[in-house]
């Protein structure tokens, strides 16, 4: 099921045939390197989660498990999980990682923006916060290239919030070619 189209990529629930490019993914040294604990490290861990998010029973609304791919090849690039947060920071929170072979082009940057917005207009979400280890100038400029401000560090990692304010226009659509839930193919 197609959630939100950006000029380049479609995000999507996760379906049985992600599960090689996420164990791709998330087995990736640099992915582990980064995000320490965080998500499954190994192919048993990545079928349990991938048996749990693409049966589709568990989309309560608490969050959302998408995989950003390709418009024009429907090939997956990654992964973008948003979600409830337990911290009084924000009122949900988001990691990604993106698979080695599609890093440098921006799709976590387009994912993560398109996802913000989708949360901001369509779920209501009033703010969003993600972070990173301090030396991942990668993940940082994706932050802060998706809208999100830089706030004080917690002692481990960079932290940064999507708070939009009322002004923002809710919408915008960037180039024309945004489209979220609406079922609407746009040109790309």
């Amino acid at each position: 099921m197609e959630l939100i189209t950006t000029p380049r990529l479609v995000l999507r629930w996760p379906i049985e045939s992600d599960f090689q490019t996420l164990c791709e993914t998330w087995t990736d040294a640099r992915v582990a390197r980064f995000m320490d604990d965080f998500g499954p490290r190994d192919m048993p861990s990545v079928r349990e989660w991938l048996d749990l998010h693409s049966s589709g029973t568990n989309r309560d609304g608490t969050h959302l498990q998408l995989i950003p791919t390709l418009r024009t090849t429907a090939t997956p690039v990654g992964w973008l999980g948003l979600g409830a947060s337990e911290d009084p920071l924000a009122t949900w929170s988001f990691g990604y990682a993106i698979h080695p072979f599609h890093r440098s082009n921006c799709y976590a940057t387009e994912s993560l923006e398109a996802a913000l917005e989708y949360c901001h207009t369509h779920l209501t979400i009033d703010s969003i916060w993600g972070e990173c280890n301090p030396h991942n100038t990668a993940s940082a400029k994706v932050m802060t290239n998706a809208g999100l401000t830089e706030v004080a560090p917690s002692p481990t990692t960079r932290r940064f919030l999507y708070n939009p304010t009322p002004s923002t226009d809710h919408g915008r659509q960037r180039g024309g070619q945004r489209t979220a839930d609406s079922g609407q193919r746009t040109a790309g």
